[in-house]
């Protein structure tokens, strides 16, 4: 159970858990992983690197490691509570959780430090489920606000659940505080994810997440998708889990639904933003490719 203020052990732990992760070092990870298991990789003449894996292929460490990063990211966000932390002893989000077929997206700089992140999970279905199969197992998107989505979105003819990916985590380094460094990695992110949903089997139709309205959606504007907005729902976890405070901290986190585009309007937009992060000036190409974007937002009644 998480209090409102948490007692100074918990505070301290907490505030050691950040500063162990951010001694951390990636650097090494693109040679740990079998090259014909990288479903992404960009190197950057400055040393970036952003590299997109599946779970099963991360070296063990490796995965405790990136548990690690997201757990500290969330610490310093408010989006987990420190007691918690503190009475389960916890350095790094359980491994468990993380799905053999779910996708990391890592954007790390020359010293290996991880400056952004996402990732797309893969649905814990056994086998392939149809979306309106009330049987079927939830996305975690949908138990938090306990909806069905596609009973609000209809679902595209004959997508199952092994072609939805949920979007999670979209998150920046706390370290990371230049802007221009910033919208880099956020372009390194999105490119990555594009390329990702364009390669990965079976086909990904559709994403589905939650978001506040004044962050990450504007990036999936950016990136021209057509955002349907459910409105009106309450999300909430229960106190024993960990990420429960993450909809105690937040005020408004709304459920998203996106129908990805034909293969070739994919293309077109995965192209756009590498053009993008090969301009001199990123506030001015991401200015223009806004303008451009076929991205829409469509609100929905929960």
């Amino acid at each position: 159970m998480c209090h409102p203020s948490a007692g100074d052990a918990a505070v301290r732990y907490a505030a050691d858990v950040v500063s162990l992760h951010r001694t951390f070092s990636f650097r090494d990870l693109v040679n740990q992983v079998s090259p014909t298991d990288i479903v992404h990789l960009a190197r950057r003449g400055d040393g970036l690197v952003t590299i997109a894996v599946q779970t099963r292929h991360l070296p063990h460490r490796y995965l405790v490691g990136l548990q690690g990063f997201r757990l500290s990211q969330y610490l310093q966000l408010g989006w987990i509570c420190e007691e918690h932390v503190y009475s389960s002893a916890l350095f790094c989000e359980p491994v468990h959780t993380a799905h053999a077929e779910d996708v990391h997206v890592i954007c790390m700089d020359a010293a290996g430090a991880i400056l952004g992140y996402l990732c797309l999970t893969a649905a814990d279905d056994g086998e392939p489920e149809d979306l309106l199969d009330p049987g079927r197992a939830r996305f975690p998107v949908e138990e938090a606000h306990e909806i069905n989505l596609f009973d609000h979105v209809a679902a595209q003819p004959g997508v199952r659940t092994d072609q939805v990916r949920e979007l999670k985590r979209f998150v920046h380094a706390r370290t990371l505080t230049d802007r221009q460094q910033r919208l880099r990695v956020t372009l390194e992110l999105l490119y990555a994810m594009g390329r990702v949903l364009s390669t990965v089997e079976p086909s990904v139709r559709t994403l589905v997440g939650d978001l506040e309205e004044h962050v990450a959606l504007r990036h999936l504007l950016l990136a021209g998708l057509e955002v349907q907005l459910v409105e009106g729902t309450t999300p909430a976890l229960a106190e024993r889990d960990l990420l429960h405070h993450m909809y105690v901290a937040r005020a408004s986190v709304k459920p998203f639904v996106v129908h990805l585009p034909c293969d070739e309007e994919v293309a077109e937009q995965i192209a756009m933003l590498a053009h993008a992060l090969d301009s001199e000036d990123l506030f001015d190409a991401t200015s223009s490719m806004a303008s451009g974007s076929r991205g829409q937002l469509t609100r929905v009644a929960g």
